[in-house]
Formats: C-alpha cells, structure tokens, sequence
C-alpha cells in the first residue's frame, strides 16, 4: 500500500502473475482493476521496475518501488488515444507491505 500525496492512497497486491489494485482514499477512491498480467525485474536490492498494460482504459503503468527508500516511483498514460489522455508522473510513500 503506497500515498500520492496529491492523488490518495492505492493498495495493489501481485498474485500469481497477476496485479489488482484499488484506490481506497483520495480523488481515485473507489476506482480499482484486476488480472492485469505485470512484468517485473530486479535492478537493485529491493528495488525493482514493474510495469502492466490496462487495455480497457487504455492505460500503461510503470513502477519502479524502492523498498529501502520506502518509495514508489510512477510514469502512467492513462487514456492513450484519447481526448481525455493523460501522463502522470509521481512518488508515492510505502505505507505497509506484506508476503515480501
């Protein structure tokens, strides 16, 4: 679970390959998604890139997490080709992590 200090608070779990996430406070609140397929690589101890494509939004989510920073750094396009496209790019503070 990580904080956007502008955008809230989003708890986002990896299953079996598998990523879900939801918004559980903040301007996203409520706003959630499951089964995206993710792939990850470890480039440093405890740190590594995470990216997943959102077909549906259209969106595309890369992560790159630094456990010993307790950061969370994202680039996201959501609604690529759209008119209502937009690029985040932000940090978010670890609040808990659990099964690492």
């Amino acid at each position: 679970q990580y904080t956007y200090q502008e955008m809230g608070t989003v708890r986002v779990s990896y299953v079996s390959g598998c990523i879900s996430f939801e918004w559980i406070d903040g301007e996203l609140q409520g706003e959630s998604g499951k089964g995206f397929t993710y792939r990850a690589r470890k480039v440093g101890d405890r740190q590594y890139f995470v990216n997943w494509h959102e077909p549906e939004l259209p969106g595309f989510v890369t992560l790159y997490i630094d456990f010993e920073a307790g950061r969370v750094h994202s680039s996201v396009i959501a609604a690529y080709g759209t008119d209502n496209e937009q690029i985040h790019f932000d940090t978010a503070s670890i609040d808990t992590v659990e099964g690492l």
